[in-house]
């Protein structure tokens, strides 16, 4: 068998039961040529893969990619696969990563898969997005330490290993998904070698779940409404909103006319939208929980309308709060279709920053001033307000996720007259803990790819790291991002939440500390920062107007 190993390279050494035909980057290409490891990384890969492969005979084709510590990019990974592809590679173990989406490495792995190779690659080991390792031709590992199985299936091409067996040696923990990545591969070797002939795909389906993307193009045609978007078109509805707090930054003007009563917490009644009388003119009791934590319908609305239709979208106790909600998984492609309008995109450093009050404030004004505007966002209370609202992606694979969003917001654009989208990605720019269960930056970095976003405007907190700004901002001008906008929440992160499984916490900031922050980041950095005096009195929304024109 032919295993190549893309890593920082294996010392050179005699290995029993192995071959290594050694490769390295000179001038650009990867040629047949030994170059010393710039690290262990590659070396222990290596040893972790042979002895979990046991007895199987293999030859390894050493793809050394490194000539700098840290120095990974994304044309030596692709360069890599090709040469392993023309050496006749059956699998292929790539320990190692990097966060920005490329579509010629995504290819390149798909030509693999095309050629019976298997790729493996590891995810990251800080729960961040990495690539290949999240695109659905490539077998993802990841590290579960509770896991009783030797190897767990996650989804169609993801994969779970324990490694509870590893100990942190010098520094380094090799419990990470690196050597787990390794031991998944040496566990494929045992399964291939005595079958090389026969798909490998096949094999691994049969044996651990595993069903690869085909490849098969089905591409969507028609746009769609969700369920419950159709349902308020045509019955009249009552809200109960959750928290309660969020009923008084509504705004009756601009909510949907078939919503027509909310839920006083307080009085334990409904009452009519339009003149805040009792009432029980309505079809259909809608439940809309905004919060990240499981809610319990609450008695008092169970017992007192248990004649009423009742709906629930957001996080509740025993039921499905998003199955009535879009997914992008109903828009299918293959390829990126050119986006015509104008994208403005909300965003966060983390959750809680009131993403939401900057959207609804801006669509809003571009209302009032005539424009059409097409507006997706992960927060159900946008049904309210006929926005598109999107189940938050829990899994997401790419490119599937890249394709989806493009393709939804294509056919929006073919069908809908508009002049502009305003989007508020769920989530935060960036990693905020390992326990996050939402993908915190992933679907960021999936509307980067898909949408060509022209402006962002990122809510941050006022003991945000400058530092972590710069980088932040950098990574989204090369991004192909035109303008950078900056709106200081009133809320800051609760450091004692940082392990919290569905996200940070925040408390809201006093005036000094607040207005401290504003005039601190003012002189810090480059681009503006916008107090929410400024979203409220309209200096935000005339600074994007300025922009786009």
């Amino acid at each position: 068998m032919n295993i190549a190993i893309i890593d920082t390279g294996i010392i050179k050494e005699k290995y029993d039961n192995c071959i290594i035909k050694h490769f390295s980057l000179y001038d650009g290409e990867i040629v047949n040529r030994y170059q010393k490891p710039v690290d262990d990384h590659g070396t222990e890969c290596f040893k972790e893969l042979i002895k979990c492969a046991e007895n199987v005979d293999m030859k390894i084709l050493d793809m050394n990619i490194l000539k700098k510590e840290g120095d990974l990019q994304i044309e030596s990974i692709i360069k890599a696969i090709e040469k392993a592809i023309k050496e006749h590679a059956d699998l292929i173990n790539i320990s190692l990563g990097v966060m920005e989406y490329s579509k010629e490495l995504y290819e390149i792995c798909e030509k693999a898969v095309r050629n019976n190779i298997v790729v493996v690659s590891a995810a990251s080991h800080t729960n961040t997005i990495s690539f290949p390792a999240n695109f659905n031709n490539v077998i993802c590992v990841k590290v579960d330490q509770d896991q009783e199985e030797m190897i767990k299936n996650v989804d169609a091409s993801t994969v779970s290993i324990s490694m509870r067996d590893f100990i942190v040696e010098d520094g380094f923990d090799f419990s990470s998904s690196s050597l787990a990545c390794a031991r998944v591969s040496g566990y494929f070797c045992k399964e291939f070698a005595h079958r090389p002939l026969d798909d490998k795909y096949k094999i691994l389906s049969h044996k651990y779940n595993i069903t690869l993307y085909s490849g098969a193009d089905y591409c969507s045609t028609l746009l769609e409404k969700s369920n419950l978007q159709k349902i308020i078109k045509n019955k009249k509805v009552a809200v109960v909103i959750y928290p309660s707090s969020i009923l008084k930054e509504a705004d009756n003007n601009f909510l949907e006319k078939n919503i027509v009563a909310y839920f006083d917490h307080d009085k334990g009644e409904f009452y009519s939208i339009n003149d805040h009388k009792e009432t029980k003119d309505f079809d259909l009791i809608l439940l809309i929980n905004t919060s990240y934590i499981d809610m319990e319908i609450a008695e008092d609305v169970k017992n007192k309308y248990k004649g009423y239709d009742v709906v629930c979208v957001g996080n509740f106790l025993n039921m499905d709060g998003s199955k009535e909600l879009q997914t992008f998984e109903e828009y299918k492609a293959t390829e990126l279709a050119v986006l015509e309008k104008p994208v403005i995109a909300v965003a966060g450093v983390c959750s809680g920053l009131k993403k939401w009050n900057v959207q609804l404030s801006l669509l809003k004004k571009m209302k009032t001033d005539g424009f059409e505007i097409g507006a997706i966002s992960n927060n159900p209370i946008g049904l309210l307000y006929g926005i598109n609202v999107f189940a938050y992606p829990n899994n997401l694979k790419f490119p599937d996720i890249v394709y989806s969003i493009n393709r939804y917001m294509y056919l929006y654009e073919i069908y809908k007259n508009i002049d502009a989208w305003i989007i508020n990605i769920g989530g935060g720019v960036d990693q905020i803990n390992m326990l996050n269960t939402y993908n915190f930056g992933k679907l960021m970095d999936a509307y980067l790819s898909a949408a060509n976003i022209d402006i962002v405007i990122l809510c941050i907190t006022p003991s945000v790291d400058i530092n972590f700004l710069k980088l932040e901002v950098s990574y989204l001008y090369k991004h192909g991002v035109e303008k950078v906008f900056f709106v200081l929440s009133h809320y800051d992160i609760n450091g004692t939440t940082t392990d919290y499984k569905n996200g940070l916490q925040t408390y809201y900031v006093d005036e000094n500390k607040y207005n401290s922050a504003l005039t601190y980041l003012n002189e810090n950095m480059e681009e503006i920062v916008f107090g929410m005096h400024d979203l409220e009195d309209g200096r935000v929304y005339d600074n994007i107007i300025q922009t786009l024109s």
